[in-house]
């Protein structure tokens, strides 16, 4: 096919196409104005707006987890997008393939110009800080750059043992018109090595090994708490664990509720909107990515929530269900163990009728060990 002669940021949409890119999990900004309008005007890619920077690269995650493709993520540049950092570190261990945007207004030198006193001002070098935690961190400084650059990355991000990879986009340069020709073959998806259906989001494996990415069942070992939650939810549940007992793994505080909600998404994306998705939190962790129940509630993205929570926790003034109802969710407290199948039961019902998040503060003694069972 004769090449077009299209804006750049147009070919690099084109590209995310091929590569099965359906959602880009992002901040709003006027850097990404051009990425914005060529996905609305190519069609086929929702954007997913989240409400702090860190929690995009965790949404990413949890969809390229579920999806078997690379996930994106775009933020614009600035201040904020160094929290992107924490995100791609996560990727970066549990070998996640991502693909992440940042827009930046111009394509002139980072430090502007005028005296030292607007130093202050002065955007972060995003590419020296991403550079230690992903597998390449380019800026394009040449519009017929984009395409070439976005198949890179696609690639670099699933050949070997994936990770993320970080593409700095200058507004101005993004709208260039350039000859592009579509006819060229996208790169082959990364595969896991297992079926995803009936899986969990699992813990990380050794390093080197390529395989971090894929999606397995939820092992608990004896009797304990999670053990019975497993249990409630079936073998069919996909089962979002962060620090919470045989479910440890290297991410950061609060991954769990942006990974369940990019879980969801792949999920949905695929017509599996029965599905159930779990994640398993703790009362210390849930706080740092709890603002993004919110946008779960405003797109509609249901899953459980199981927070487990010592029973002298509100010693810190703070009171989870409300917190949740704050941002448009359900919630429900369990003290006595004999209420958990229950509880389970409603929340169930509660996400599917109401397609929001929902809720379980599980409260269990001081001391006692989330694998053991809980009070009683």
């Amino acid at each position: 096919m004769a090449a077009q002669r299209i804006p750049a940021i147009r070919a690099a949409v084109q590209i995310m196409k091929d590569e099965g890119v359906d959602i880009a999990f992002g901040c709003p900004g006027a850097a990404l104005l051009p990425l914005y309008a060529a996905m609305e005007e190519a069609g086929g890619i929702e954007h997913l707006s989240v409400r702090h920077e860190e929690a995009a690269t965790h949404m990413a995650d949890g969809w390229a987890r579920t999806s078997g493709k690379a996930g994106v993520a775009a933020v614009a540049a600035g201040p904020g997008a160094a929290r992107l950092i924490t995100g791609l570190y996560a990727a970066q261990q549990d070998a996640v393939p991502l693909v992440c945007i940042t827009g930046r207004a111009g394509a002139g030198p980072l430090r502007p110009a005028g005296p030292p006193r607007h130093e202050a001002y002065r955007p972060p070098d995003l590419l020296r800080l991403a550079a230690p935690v992903t597998k390449r961190a380019e800026r394009i400084e040449d519009p017929a750059r984009i395409p070439g650059a976005f198949r890179e990355a696609f690639r670099i991000a699933r050949e070997g043992r994936p990770g993320p990879v970080l593409i700095d986009v200058p507004a101005d340069l993004a709208a260039v018109e350039i000859a592009y020709d579509p006819g060229q073959e996208p790169s082959a998806g990364f595969r896991p090595a297992r079926s995803v259906r009936g899986g969990a989001v699992r813990p990380p494996v050794p390093a080197g090994r390529a395989d971090h990415a894929d999606l397995g069942r939820l092992r608990v070992p004896g009797p304990g708490l999670l053990a019975e939650i497993a249990e409630l939810f079936g073998a069919d549940a996909y089962v979002v664990g962060g620090a919470a007992g045989a479910c440890a793994r290297s991410g950061p505080p609060g991954w769990e509720v942006p990974a369940a909600i990019g879980v969801r998404k792949a999920l949905d994306a695929r017509g599996e909107r029965g599905a159930e998705v779990v994640a398993v939190v703790d009362g210390h962790g849930f706080p740092f990515m709890a603002e993004e129940l919110a946008a779960a509630a405003q797109y509609e993205v249901p899953f459980v929530l199981i927070m487990l929570t010592p029973l002298d926790h509100h010693a810190d003034f703070t009171d989870h269900v409300k917190l949740v109802e704050a941002y448009g969710c359900a919630g429900r407290d369990v003290v006595d163990p004999a209420e958990l199948r229950s509880a389970a039961e409603w929340a169930r019902k509660e996400a599917f009728s109401t397609r929001r998040p929902v809720l379980i503060e599980v409260r269990v003694a001081q001391g006692v060990p989330w694998d053991q069972p809980g009070p009683g």
